[in-house]
């Protein structure tokens, strides 16, 4: 499992990471360590596999980095408050129609989502739901 405190990924590894791909800002120590605790958070419960934070696996470490790259770009956007009474979900789409909904729950429901991360980690989790998480291309 991830360590909530002690990184799992260098800043050294996050730079070629990301120059690799020309991914901007470059995420810091505190980026990562932010990206780190939002995965373990997410996704602790729900590794298919055991491991220790000095082993972690490849697509894990990429998913802290990118995790870390939106915390960077946007500081606090993976940790936020929410309550039931002020959740919002889109309605309607031609104007853009919002209404509130009550009583989300799951592991998930309050955790901002990336189809980069879910991809990385698709097949290394079991689903919010109990089962194995898959991404499928047509």
């Amino acid at each position: 499992m991830l360590s909530y405190t002690v990184p799992a990924v260098t800043v050294a590894e996050a730079t070629e990471y990301t120059s690799a791909a020309g991914v901007t800002p470059q995420p810091g120590v505190t980026d990562l360590i932010r990206g780190q605790r939002y995965i373990a958070a997410r996704f602790n419960s729900r590794w298919l596999s055991e491991w220790g934070n000095n082993v972690v696996p490849e697509a894990v470490k990429h998913a802290i980095i990118e995790a870390a790259v939106i915390e960077a770009r946007t500081p606090g956007v993976l940790s936020p408050v929410s309550t039931p009474a002020t959740d919002k979900v889109l309605v309607g789409a031609g104007k853009l129609t919002w209404e509130r909904v009550r009583g989300a729950s799951g592991p998930d429901a309050y955790m901002p989502r990336s189809a980069i991360i879910d991809g990385l980690l698709a097949g290394l989790v079991r689903s919010a739901m109990g089962g194995v998480s898959f991404l499928m291309r047509a």
